[in-house]
């Protein structure tokens, strides 16, 4: 049986930290994951980057530095992909099933608006070559991905103050399966 937990929340709340968290307590019990994780690149005490990280191997490419209305198409958008890390980024997560935990790090608007950014995580995530699946969201794409994923567990992430207690509620919802 597979199963697809959505970690969701708002922008600061913590889910790529208890991404990690995760990572740190499945790998003590064995379990192999694999996938992609975006964590902060901070300097000076401010988020000025993303970083894009395949869990197989630990390598780690700069994806987005903050650049805010960059896109005149939406110039909300803060974050300016790499296309280069984007590619790489794709083929990491094609290649990194089968396995036991799959974990995506984030789907957000360039995959459920545009078509673009991850894209191959859908076609790696129908392909259901893991166990569990772990995908990060933005609260503001819950919807869309429930359309996607319509029998997802959801899990909420509401302050990073909470790290432990989500960790271990999602590794409860895998070690359930």
């Amino acid at each position: 049986m597979r199963q697809v937990i959505l970690l969701t929340g708002e922008t600061g709340s913590g889910k790529t930290t208890v991404v990690i968290n995760l990572l740190a307590e499945l790998n003590k019990l064995g379990i192999k994951t694999s996938g992609i994780l975006s964590p902060a690149r901070i300097e000076n005490g401010r988020k000025t980057g993303i970083y894009a990280l395949e869990i197989a191997t630990g390598v780690k490419e700069l994806l987005a530095i903050h650049q805010p209305g960059w896109d005149v198409e939406n110039p909300v958008r803060e974050w300016k992909m790499d296309p280069e890390v984007l590619k790489w980024g794709n083929n990491v997560i094609r290649n990194s099933a089968p396995t036991d935990v799959l974990i995506i790090d984030e789907l957000g608007f360039l995959e459920f608006e545009k078509n673009l950014g991850w894209v191959s995580a859908f076609n790696t995530l129908d392909k259901g070559e893991y166990k569990s699946a772990i995908i990060v969201v933005r609260k503001g794409l819950l919807e869309k991905a429930l359309e996607k994923f319509e029998n997802a567990t959801v899990i909420t992430i509401e302050n990073i103050s909470q790290t432990e207690e989500n960790t271990r509620i999602v590794v409860s919802q895998i070690l359930a399966i």
